[in-house]
């Protein structure tokens, strides 16, 4: 496949989200920490910026997605100030042979870094190839399995959504904490980021529920865990699961099995707001959720609608983020030398002005963010406690 030069529910429902939201934490191998890149890349002429997209498999979910991220591309193609950046697109059909192939093609065409791609299992069957290129990869994944070497990820991850949701609680004199998750790699890691940030923080996890996805499992579960979760004395439950998945029905089922809105409060480790019938759902009222800036996060769909006539896939603003990202390390090298996609430069702490806010990349690969905490109240969700605007005002 040739690549494409730009010049600038009540019962369970699966969607496009929620596969590309389950693949993005495909097992993948551990990475080490992160290098240098080996390539010398100068910004004083314009760069080759490789853009690793889920198109070609002829799936409509992934096609929509891909689309969407190159069009966030080019947003932020156009902001790019003091650089000049050749943006070329390279499908990898959303696999791990396909990252492979889009890799080796961006490398054959002169490709100086990586964008994408947007699965953990494309990005690792790219990774190898960007390594022995000497490129860096802004690999739109949340999976920190995929992360480091030369792969830095972009997608909010569990264990940053967890530590907002513990920090929100504790602020709310809450300290005592049940999971309630999904059977399953995915939600075995929310489980495990919630365990690592509640450690980290001085709190107590003191229940760990799970039950398998379907209608009938879940209502089956629900008594047993609820009357598990009023025996452990937690007095904030985080629900991991998503609105596309046994969010509401869980919450229903605990609520309905004496789990009063009185003794524990709902946290969610996805974002409801996707969603009518979970925010309108009876069980979630109260419940609040950590998401990105709604601000900012609403002024960057509408710049998008407006250019591209449709509203945006809720990942789209990854790639927005890597392509600005890039530009700005590289007008930072015009200016002050050195290389633009150096460990220092891509780890630094003020970090990167995002679509929906800062984010700054760690040296072990994976990424910060600010969030917000949006509470559940009335059928709709309102701001308990703003995302912060820079890091300085973080508890990171």
């Amino acid at each position: 496949m040739l690549s494409t030069r730009i010049s600038f529910g009540r019962a369970l429902r699966v969607g496009a989200l929620c596969a590309a939201m389950a693949a993005l934490s495909a097992c993948a191998p551990q990475r080490s920490a992160g290098v240098d890149s080996g390539l010398a890349v100068d910004p004083n002429q314009p760069v080759k910026v490789a853009l690793l997209v889920p198109l070609g498999s002829g799936d409509p979910g992934r096609e929509r997605i891909g689309n969407s991220l190159v069009n966030a591309a080019k947003l932020a193609q156009g902001d790019v100030r003091n650089a000049t950046i050749d943006l070329v697109v390279y499908p990898d059909q959303g696999t791990a042979n396909g990252g492979a192939a889009a890799a080796q093609r961006a490398v054959a065409e002169g490709a100086q870094i990586i964008v994408g791609p947007l699965f953990s299992t494309a990005t690792a069957g790219a990774q190898p190839v960007a390594r022995q290129a000497g490129l860096t990869m802004l690999s739109f994944s949340n999976n920190t399995d995929v992360a480091g070497d030369n792969v830095y990820i972009l997608g909010n991850t569990f264990q940053n959504t967890a530590d907002r949701l513990v920090a929100y609680a504790q602020s709310r004199g809450l300290n005592s904490f049940a999971v309630v998750y999904p059977n399953g790699l995915e939600g075995e890691m929310a489980r495990n980021a919630v365990a690592q940030a509640a450690q980290a923080r001085g709190a107590t996890v003191v229940a760990s529920e799970s039950y398998n996805l379907s209608v009938d499992s879940i209502k089956a579960a629900a008594p047993a865990i609820s009357a598990a979760l009023q025996g452990s004395g937690a007095n904030a439950v985080i629900l991991t699961d998503g609105p596309t998945g046994g969010l509401g029905l869980m919450a229903r089922g605990l609520r309905d099995n004496g789990l009063s809105y009185d003794f524990s409060q709902f946290l969610g480790m996805q974002r409801w707001d996707v969603s009518a019938e979970a925010l309108a759902e009876p069980a979630l009222q109260g419940g609040a959720f950590a998401a990105p800036d709604p601000g900012l996060l609403a002024a960057f769909n509408g710049r998008y609608q407006t250019a591209f006539g449709e509203p945006p896939h809720e990942l789209a603003s990854l790639a927005f983020d890597g392509v600005a990202a890039v530009g700005a390390l590289i007008a930072e090298a015009r200016a002050n030398g050195g290389s633009p996609f150096s460990t220092e430069r891509l780890t630094q702490s003020s970090g990167f002005a995002g679509a929906s806010g800062p984010f700054r990349f760690t040296p072990s690969g994976g990424n910060q963010r600010t969030l917000a905490i949006l509470q559940v109240q009335g059928g709709g969700a309102s701001v308990a406690q703003p995302a912060a605007r820079t890091f300085d005002a973080t508890g990171f």
